[in-house]
């Protein structure tokens, strides 16, 4: 490709130009530092916005990737956001085939790192091969739970839900259906309508269905088989006594109606939680929710 050349006349002399280059730079100086320089639309940006503008263009250019990552301070950022920089920076350095920055960032906090992932997927095909030793190991390799994003979490005690139902275990089996419960009443919260609202409409909140899922079908069988359905009723109702507002105590309710035949008292319960689906509720159609596993 040719360069566009500027011609300079044989009668230009040295000592003009560098007096004309004098001249400018004295008349840059004297402007204000607003009109010296383009405006960087990015410099009074979050840390959140910033990463995000570099999130755009982190498959199409590695090297960049790497080098705006690098003029960031982590260390001053959010724990969420410092957990997105580490990802960015984790992907860009493997891109680059950098050893040295993946070796610098081992260990560091990452709620979407694909170890335990990887942990909870090999759990779920050892349940499938009815290895239930081997799946319950690989979720004791998990460790403690903080550190996994939203729907990892979610996962791991589905998985073991379903590992204390095989193995006959339904105190372990409960346990863990009732952290799933227990989980439902952020649905409103942006941990998960990141994922599941209409990219389309997200100020549309979208109608979640509790009744007819697994492990609300568990829950209900659960109760009606340890017999302890009266007992839960009465401290979710003293939940509610005390907070009125509690969602969680709701949710709860409405199960134990079902499982002491009482559907129409549990409907009655769930009709106070707006973003319920209900069988008189059309609502915006749920993103991304499947069964799992």
């Amino acid at each position: 490709m040719k360069k566009n050349l500027v011609r300079r006349p044989s009668h230009f002399k040295p000592s003009v130009m560098v007096a004309m280059l004098a001249l400018i730079t004295s008349l840059c100086g004297a402007l204000p530092a607003s009109a010296q320089r383009t405006a960087d639309p990015l410099q009074d940006a979050s840390p959140k916005e910033i990463l995000d503008q570099i999130r755009k263009d982190a498959r199409v250019n590695p090297l960049r990737t790497a080098r705006l990552l690098a003029d960031l301070r982590p260390e001053r950022m959010s724990a969420d956001d410092r957990a997105t920089w580490v990802h960015l920076s984790r992907e860009a350095a493997l891109r680059n085939g950098d050893l040295a920055t993946l070796l610098a960032l081992k260990g560091q906090p990452d709620p979407f790192s694909l170890l335990p992932l990887s942990r909870l997927l090999l759990a779920n095909a050892h349940l499938n091969e009815a290895n239930l030793p081997a799946a319950r190991a690989e979720l004791d390799k998990l460790g403690p739970l903080a550190g996994l994003n939203t729907r990892d979490q979610r996962r791991y005690w589905a998985l073991r839900a379903r590992l204390g139902q095989l193995e006959g275990r339904p105190d372990a089996e409960r346990a863990a259906i009732e952290r799933i419960v227990e989980e439902l009443a952020h649905w409103p919260s942006a941990d998960c309508q990141s994922c599941h609202n209409d990219p389309k409409a997200p100020l549309a909140l979208p109608f979640l269905e509790i009744r007819n899922t697994w492990y609300g079908q568990r829950f209900v069988e659960l109760l009606k088989a340890q017999g302890d359905a009266g007992r839960v009723r009465l401290l979710a109702e003293q939940r509610l006594l005390s907070q009125p507002d509690d969602i969680k105590a709701r949710i709860v309710l409405g199960y134990v109606c079902l499982a002491e035949g009482r559907p129409d008292e549990a409907e009655r319960y769930w009709a106070e939680i707006p973003w319920l689906a209900l069988s008189d509720r059309q609502g915006t159609p749920v993103r991304m929710m499947f069964s799992w596993p």
